[in-house]
């Protein structure tokens, strides 16, 4: 039987908490402690873990120094400029970890993890839900055996409208920083961070790894009163060439996507959150249902429980959610953010919050998804191009001056 710990509750932890809860009812799994800081907050939650005889804590730490060695996973739903130094200090307690996406804001983040896995024997896994559906290694395997002919590019738009609220939710919402420590919140590197990771992970050349990346350009905007850009069009190129767009708003009048296409030479394949197409270059098509809610929930827990087991079992590691790190470090190495002028925004009330919204961003995104350009290449007034900024032996974020302006 595995044995678990977590750390944290509340906000996304209440979903990793049902999740080990639903595998403590079924007998696969034993829950020996729980970090729960704000247990004021949480009564009925501690209630029902101290009934499953959970031993609670309010420090991770001295949870982890408890249970050193006999711990399999540690699920760490934190915020996420904590993710590294607690997966950290979990390989050094003997645990492997599971954390939360994205894996971190920045590549020597995500190398510090990397050399303690080496270090001490013990893996992370990225939650990158997406990752750990059927539907994802059945369309990589499409691509590799080029059922849709050579790929010609990957792409992605999100319209994903987000109230004055969104940004208040947390400290670090919003935020380039929190204290003197990165977190650069983005929509790209948070809300649809999974689609940015996938679109990376589809161009790779081998069946279970992403793309080599050679390069982003980034245009980075804001229209809400925060630090970090709430839209961007990035194009990402692959050691192989192949474009990767990726396009995407906190302020669209509009709910869509988001969508992936893969566009080959001979066929093409297109992915939402609950669809997947096929069109080969045979002739044949094909539609099925992805994979959601709690079938995708229980087959993230049947990856890391087979990776506990067999070292070569596939999960979403350190290796393919350090490729999405790198990405967005690149973008704020190509672009800074960019405050959108006044007479461009809409803010209205909604939802007992406020709702801002760029003029015709709508459109803008649907035409740069549908040229493969960016809002710089189809002469928006207000857009600026970015810099290409060079990914290759790309080691420490910031390398330049770009992210802090």
């Amino acid at each position: 039987m595995v044995t678990a710990t977590i750390i944290g509750v509340s906000g996304f932890g209440n979903t990793h908490y049902n999740d080990l809860l639903r595998h403590v009812e079924r007998g696969s799994l034993r829950l020996l402690a729980a970090t729960v800081i704000n247990q004021d907050e949480e009564v009925e939650k501690c209630v029902r873990l101290r009934s499953l005889g959970v031993e609670l804590f309010t420090d991770y730490q001295a949870m982890l120094d408890q249970y050193r060695g006999q711990i399999d996973l540690c699920f760490i739903p934190t915020s996420l400029h904590l993710h590294a130094p607690m997966a950290i200090a979990a390989m050094r307690a003997g645990a492997n970890a599971f954390i939360e996406k994205p894996a971190a804001a920045t590549i020597q983040d995500i190398r510090a993890m990397q050399a303690c896995e080496r270090e001490t024997g013990h893996f992370v896994a990225v939650g990158y839900q997406t990752m750990y559906a059927w539907e994802t290694l059945w369309m990589k395997q499409a691509i590799i055996e080029q059922q849709i002919g050579t790929v010609q590019a990957i792409k992605c738009y999100a319209l994903w409208p987000r109230l004055d609220s969104y940004y208040a939710r947390n400290g670090w919402a919003g935020h380039l920083k929190v204290n003197d420590t990165w977190v650069l919140d983005s929509p790209f590197s948070n809300a649809v961070a999974h689609q940015l990771n996938m679109i990376c992970f589809l161009a790779g050349t081998e069946l279970t790894r992403s793309a080599s990346l050679q390069s982003v350009e980034a245009e980075l905007y804001r229209a809400h009163d925060i630090e970090s850009p709430d839209t961007a069009c990035l194009r990402v190129t692959t050691i192989g060439g192949i474009p990767l767009y990726f396009l995407v708003t906190h302020c669209s009048e509009t709910l869509f996507g988001p969508e992936i296409i893969v566009r080959g030479d001979r066929g093409s394949i297109r992915w939402t959150t609950d669809h997947v197409w096929i069109e080969r270059a045979d002739g044949t098509r094909e539609d099925m249902p992805c994979e959601t809610g709690v079938a995708l929930r229980d087959s993230i827990m049947a990856h890391l429980f087979k990776r506990v087991e067999d070292p070569g079992a596939f999960i979403c590691d350190l290796s393919i959610a350090g490729t999405h790190t790198l990405c967005v470090n690149g973008a704020h190495e190509s672009s800074p953010v960019h405050t959108l002028d006044a007479s461009l925004i809409t803010r209205y009330p909604e939802d007992g919050s406020i709702k801002t919204v760029v003029r015709d961003i709508d459109k803008i995104i649907a035409r740069s998804f549908k040229e493969e350009k960016l809002f710089s290449e189809i002469a928006i007034p207000w857009a600026h191009s970015g810099k290409v900024a060079s990914l290759t032996d790309y080691s420490f974020f910031p390398s330049s001056s770009a992210s802090s302006k």
